[in-house]
């Protein structure tokens, strides 16, 4: 019998694993049996966290941008881990190799994805230190084994794994491994070219959804060009090597992600060159291959000023970008703050759901609590008890799929013939007794009456305020004091505040600028970049808009700075953007020619920036920006 506050991971994993007609035998292959993914599925059993997001992984849901609350001992881990991918990413090997090492002697037994975890982890170290290829191999078949008991590439197409199994696959190919006999005639290339060659077919029709390809896909396109262009230049294909990387790059510029992306643009580069001396006399074939190669090359230059600027390493040092994992909380966190923002008292909290005791252990994060105790705390605060990926609860799959078409259709172009008909449909299929459900669509449907301007700005605003305090009632979020909002209270306070005039503005603009430092006070930005990017880009541009220049700079730089480690595109532009705005209004005055050309270029930047990331909104807006420039 499911336990009513079990957080309901098993309707997710079950909605979409049935969606995507998996079995549960695929889906648990070297992970679970069949019978524990039966127990699993049925609320029987709540895996822990690294197996939850390893089997959500295998299914193509990624772990970015969703709140996961964490019993103490499993938030303890998930901060170690995060601590160790800091170490490497920061090149603190001899940090990096104690945190190996402790583990190792203390490891738990029968955790075998945390085991594979520092494997991987060993092993870019090892890579590093320049280490033989048969140490490399002997430790990748140690991880490989964790959770794969087979890996010759005859079983690839059979597999459903996640990008960090591919990966591991990925290295021990470039380690020399052998990954079976391929099937083959004529062998054209390189034995480690046709099993990279292999491995990005299977990624490619694994049914990942694309975000976990362009993690993957990429670095897997990356290796295999690299491979092939050890050739002699003149024999290289180059038809086959622009075909590879510019369909990796189209990937990359569809999440909006830049993994490997400067490395993949340098080859399509190549690529063309090569090829528009050998079709410059085709009629009709050399205009169109030149305007191709003319684009890349403005792509790179933009990219590599930008890295440059921004004290980032341009090319990929590392395979940290495939474990960063986002939005992960503590509950006794979750609820101490949230409790204290309501002004709600430890007694008020625990009243007929357990003892004070309890509340206080949880909150110091001294014991794990029991999860029907937690389901009803957060029941009591307005927080949603139901595990989820989206911004919306369900067990449909169908209803996770229109959801995200919806969400889409409000971020490319306004489409409101597609919203018309999808969001009606959403609101049949959703359960709308959840709060968050109610909540999330109410929104939606807000921003969309008033994109149509069938409602003003003032009601606009209005509606959002009561949307927000369906679960939280705004005068309980305070300008410095410790509170929890979720990222959804979030976008609805950030759409308040970009939406409402005056002091008014002003002050919802300072709550969310305190919701966004408490928020990163003690893991980092990197651990909630999806919404720091988000509401500190628009933060930025209100400073700016007040005058406070040096204020906003030092936020855009902050910003790009993180989303270029991250790899992360979507916001440069924009906070570019936001810097030269300031600066134009700094030297509106006594502009000089050198620096009316000097901001010319940046508006050229943010063009091409949104080209890149098929931004066509963007691109209009720069673009017009551009020509009023110009025409001053």
């Amino acid at each position: 019998m499911k336990r009513k506050y079990g957080m309901y991971f098993s309707d997710f994993m079950k909605a979409v694993r049935t969606g995507k007609n998996v079995t549960l035998e695929q889906l648990g292959w070297g992970i679970c049996s069949v019978s524990m993914m039966n127990r699993i599925e049925e609320g029987m059993r709540l895996p822990e966290k690294m197996t939850r997001d390893r089997l959500l992984e295998r299914l193509g849901v990624t772990n970015d941008g969703y709140e996961d609350y964490l019993q103490p001992d499993e938030y303890a881990r998930w901060t170690t881990r995060q601590d160790l991918l800091f170490a490497i990413e920061n090149d603190e090997p001899d940090r990096a190799w104690r945190m190996i090492r402790q583990y190792e002697e203390n490891a738990r037994s029968g955790n075998a994805i945390e085991s594979q975890f520092y494997l991987a982890m060993k092993v870019q170290l090892m890579r590093r230190q320049e280490a033989m290829e048969e140490e490399l191999r002997t430790v990748l078949q140690r991880a490989i084994a964790c959770t794969m008991p087979e890996y010759h590439m005859r079983q690839w197409k059979k597999c459903l794994l996640s990008g960090q199994e591919w990966n591991l696959l990925l290295e021990f190919i470039r380690s020399g491994g052998d990954v079976g006999q391929i099937a083959e005639s004529g062998w054209r290339d390189s034995y480690k070219a046709m099993a990279y060659e292999a491995l990005l077919e299977a990624v490619q029709e694994s049914g990942m959804d694309i975000y976990s390809r362009a993690r993957i896909g990429s670095k897997a396109a990356y290796y295999l060009c690299a491979e092939l262009m050890k050739k002699p230049g003149e024999v290289w294909d180059c038809e086959r090597l622009f075909h590879i990387s510019a369909s990796a790059v189209e990937v990359l510029r569809s999440t909006e992600r830049m993994y490997y992306l400067s490395e993949l643009l340098e080859i399509e580069e190549q690529a063309l060159v090569l090829l528009s001396r050998e079709f410059g006399t085709v009629p009709g074939s050399i205009r169109e291959l030149l305007s191709t190669l003319e684009q890349v090359r403005e792509w790179r230059k933009v990219l590599s000023q930008v890295y440059r600027d921004g004290g980032v390493p341009e090319r990929m040092e590392n395979d940290c970008y495939l474990y960063w994992q986002t939005q992960n909380y503590c509950y006794g966190d979750v609820v101490r703050k949230r409790r204290k923002m309501l002004g709600m008292s430890v007694e008020e909290l625990c009243a007929g759901i357990c003892e004070k005791r309890t509340v206080q252990r949880l909150e110091s994060k001294k014991s794990n609590t029991q999860i029907e105790i937690i389901g009803e705390l957060l029941e009591r605060l307005g927080l949603s008890c139901e595990y989820a990926r989206e911004s919306v609860i369900t067990d449909r799959y169908e209803a996770i799929v229109l959801y995200d078409e919806a969400v889409s259709a409000f971020v490319s172009r306004m489409d409101t013939d597609a919203l018309s008909r999808i969001l009606p449909r959403l609101r049949e299929m959703l359960p709308m007794e959840l709060t968050i459900n109610r909540q999330q669509m109410g929104f939606l449907e807000t921003l969309y009456l008033y994109h149509l301007k069938r409602i003003e700005k003032k009601e606009c605003v209005e509606r959002l305020k009561r949307i927000l305090e369906y679960t939280v009632p705004l005068k309980c979020i305070k300008q410095d004091e410790e509170s929890y909002l979720t990222c959804g209270e979030m976008e609805y306070l950030c759409n308040i505040a970009m939406k409402s005039e005056g002091q008014e503005k002003k002050m919802y603009i300072n709550l969310l600028l305190s919701a966004c430092r408490q928020l990163v006070k003690d893991n980092g930005i990197k651990a909630y970049i999806d919404t720091y990017e988000t509401f500190m880009s628009n933060i930025a541009s209100f400073l700016g808009d007040e005058g406070e220049f040096e204020r906003s700079n030092e936020i855009s730089d902050e910003i790009m700075q993180e989303c270029l480690s991250m790899r992360r595109m979507n916001m440069l532009m924009r906070c570019i953007y936001n810097k030269w705005w300031n600066q134009r209004e700094c030297s509106a005055d006594s502009a000089s020619i050198e620096e009316k050309i000097c901001t010319e270029h940046e508006l050229q930047k943010c063009i091409q920036l949104a080209r890149l990331c098929k931004s066509l909104i963007r691109e209009e807006f720069y673009q017009n920006k551009l020509k009023n420039l110009q025409a001053q």
